[in-house]
């Protein structure tokens, strides 16, 4: 992972917002007992150069986060919609499995 990665969510409502994934520095623990080893940072608006952009409605974004609809089912779907980093996006879509 480059040493900032920046993933850009559009959302046709016009609420967009990105995620600014860093590497955790100083060793805290995260809750489950274990080291995380990013860190990420959510801020409104557009972000310079994203590494990952990703449109999709509200309605998938929120189904994904709630574990009602598999990231990578919406992306062969077509309801999530990326441009740039492939393997990026891959990556993200297996963080979130669905229920």
């Amino acid at each position: 992972m480059p040493s900032t990665t920046r993933v850009q969510f559009r959302l046709p409502d016009g609420s967009d917002f990105y995620l600014q994934v860093s590497p955790r520095t100083g060793g805290s623990v995260a809750s489950c007992g274990t080291a995380a080893a990013v860190e990420a940072v959510q801020a409104m608006g557009l972000t310079e150069a994203p590494d990952l952009e990703l449109e999709m409605s509200y309605k998938t974004l929120n189904d994904i986060i709630d574990g009602e609809l598999s990231a990578r089912h919406a992306f062969l779907l077509g309801d999530i919609r990326y441009t740039g980093n492939r393997e990026l996006a891959a990556a993200l879509a297996d963080l979130f499995a669905a229920h």
